[in-house]
């Protein structure tokens, strides 16, 4: 079996510990003898690791009433056979692309169960496919590569451009300051194999980093489990993200990082 055979969510499940035993033993087979094999590997567990240390926090936090009481209507529901209207799906580039969210819409209750989705989700970008990836991926330990940089410097949100050298696309959502007054762009990259990564990128020094990534598959109908975004919205609730720039914002915040780029 082959480096190629195993799939980016394959290997995040292995990095979790999620595999049945049969796969965990041909992934640490091909490991063997598979270099790139454990470079990909190497990066989810990393991710995932930075994940668990500065999100350990919202596990100790209580449910919050509301989300309980949110539960037990939903299990009522289902029980007398209705549809409750929040069990839904998402479609990605959308309402979300067209209405960023408001900072109350981000501000939703932390549930312990949200973050640990968000714990097991953050990884990072797959380094298959492409002459870039075998380099080591679009962003490796969270730090981005030159393609996506671009992006995310000169994109504005709402619009979506095929990424340089690589046939993926690149959409940008939103663009905001978290707590700790770092420049963010919430965005998604669409790939060949119809999955979509949905990923937050920060400002840290004279870089971009990503913080969160979360690979949703795709389907034919383009959309997403509604889970995607529930961890995302769990994320930024985490990181106290601010409102999203207006476009007159955006344009001089980013025009500001391309500037100190050029220095």
């Amino acid at each position: 079996m082959t480096e190629e055979t195993f799939s980016d969510e394959i290997l995040m499940r292995f990095a979790d510990g999620e595999l049945d035993p049969d796969i965990v033993v041909k992934i640490e087979q091909a490991m063997e003898t598979d270099d790139r094999l454990v470079a990909r590997i190497a990066v989810f567990i990393e991710t995932r690791a930075q994940a668990q240390a500065a999100l350990k926090p919202l596990l100790d936090e209580p449910v919050p009433e509301k989300l309980v009481a949110a539960v037990e209507q939903m299990i009522e529901a289902k029980r007398a056979g209705e549809k409750p209207a929040a069990a839904s799906v998402l479609p990605f580039g959308g309402g979300r692309a067209a209405a960023p969210l408001s900072r109350s819409q981000w501000r939703l209750p932390i549930a312990a169960s949200l973050a640990a989705a968000v714990v097991g989700a953050l990884a990072g970008y797959w380094a298959a496919g492409t002459n870039e990836r075998t380099q080591g991926g679009l962003w490796v330990a969270g730090v981005i590569r030159p393609a996506l940089a671009q992006a995310l410097e000169t994109v504005e949100s709402g619009k979506e451009i095929r990424l340089a050298g690589i046939s993926d696309r690149f959409r940008a959502i939103a663009t905001f300051r978290n707590n700790s007054q770092d420049l963010c762009r919430e965005f998604e990259v669409d790939s060949q194999d119809r999955s979509t990564v949905v990923s937050v990128a920060c400002r840290s020094g004279d870089e971009w980093r990503v913080s969160f990534a979360v690979v949703a598959p795709g389907d034919a109908g383009g959309y997403a489990p509604a889970s995607s975004t529930e961890a995302l919205d769990a994320y930024l609730s985490a990181i106290e993200a601010g409102a999203p720039m207006s476009a007159e914002e955006e344009v001089q915040a980013l025009t500001e990082v391309r500037q100190k780029d050029r220095k």
